[in-house]
């Protein structure tokens, strides 16, 4: 299955947040069914980076049959290059951040500005209609608190996928061995051209605090939330401070806040 527009999806290197083991990040995977749901066999999908990333094995498992790589060093600029590559692409996917760094997510947009064409962001829904001689993106966005809106864009455009999006992964290793990996070159030599040099360094772990977990029922919640109400304690005024401690061991194991 084709399409009569073009369509490509970014995939970046994905990490494990705990263990940092290379895998597929799953917004960028998602954006990939995504796009192979309205383009098929037509979907490009590319990655700017090496070509010897470990990451993209899993994209090949979950259904890209070819990636095209676009040759970025560590410390470059991948906007310029991908620009260069994806000018006349009709729709870009991409997640909406990557698994690294506290600054990912902007890569959607500085794309789009460099393209000089307009950014949906967080799509949950993407459907491609023929209007005239060109083709709109009818989108359904995820908003907080449960929202939802449908609205329209005309092609081109660059989508930011959710990572919630109700899209089915299937992983497969007869895919992974079968996938082919192809670097692109670039016609532009300055493509590749160095950003400022940027420190990274690891996120720092925030103390989480200790609470009880209340089981209320939802009449209990609201009549807490509009009247005041006086919770019990223990104070333990007497005894050792190995006292002391017990008690607020006995707390601790109370309320399964400690699992010793």
């Amino acid at each position: 299955m084709s399409a009569p527009f073009s369509i490509a999806v970014l995939v970046s290197a994905g990490r494990h947040p705990v263990s940092g083991v290379p895998r597929a990040c799953r917004g960028d995977a998602v954006a990939m069914a995504i796009g192979h749901s309205l383009a098929g066999s037509a979907l490009r999908v590319l990655h700017a980076g090496t070509e010897d990333e470990p990451s993209l094995k899993d994209y090949m498992a979950y259904g890209a049959k070819n990636i095209e790589v676009v040759p970025v060093r560590e410390g470059d600029d991948a906007i310029a290059a991908l620009a260069s590559v994806l000018r006349g692409v009709d729709v870009i996917l991409t997640g909406c951040k990557a698994e690294q760094g506290a600054g990912s997510g902007l890569l959607p947009y500085l794309l789009a500005e460099a393209l000089s064409r307009p950014v949906i962001a967080n799509a949950l829904e993407v459907k491609i209609e023929r209007k005239d001689s060109s083709f709109d993106a009818r989108i359904r966005q995820f908003l907080p608190k449960g929202q939802r809106r449908q609205i329209a864009c005309a092609t081109p455009l660059v989508i930011a996928v959710h990572p919630f999006a109700p899209v089915s992964l299937k992983y497969a290793y007869a895919r992974q061995i079968s996938g082919q990996i192809e670097v692109i070159p670039l016609t532009n030599p300055t493509c590749g051209a160095p950003q400022p040099d940027w420190v990274l360094e690891k996120a720092a772990r925030t103390r989480v605090r200790l609470k009880a977990q209340e089981k209320k029922s939802g009449h209990a919640r609201l009549l807490s939330a509009i009247v005041s109400e006086v919770k019990g304690g223990v104070v333990a005024f007497e005894g050792t401070t190995v006292d002391k401690a017990q008690v607020v061991l006995n707390y601790l194991r109370e309320h399964r806040l400690v699992d010793f």
